[in-house]
């Protein structure tokens, strides 16, 4: 009779443990799972930043166009000059 108590005993600790470690795991991932980042989340984290790169965008095509106009960027007065090694022996470019 002590054996078969023994072997119970040992079963049920080892089904209690199981059992308190499922518990554990459904907890933690619980947890993780608030965590996680869905993709509506992330749609509106992302929008911002889109729009600016948007913007980015359609501002650098649009320079593209009027440096067809011209390439060299003659016609724009306002613009600061460029050093380059012609302009000043003294200035190395590297």
């Amino acid at each position: 009779m002590t054996a078969t108590g023994v072997i119970a005993g040992i079963s049920a600790w080892i089904i209690r443990k199981l059992f308190r470690d499922s518990e554990k795991l459904a907890v933690r991932i619980t947890s993780l799972e608030k965590s996680l980042v869905d993709r509506k989340y992330l749609e509106t984290q992302l929008a911002p930043i889109r729009a600016d790169l948007n913007l980015i965008l359609s501002h650098l095509l649009e320079h593209r166009k009027t440096e067809k106009d011209d390439p060299h960027g003659k016609g724009n007065a306002d613009a600061p000059k460029i050093p380059t090694k012609t302009d000043d022996p003294s200035i190395t470019l590297h």
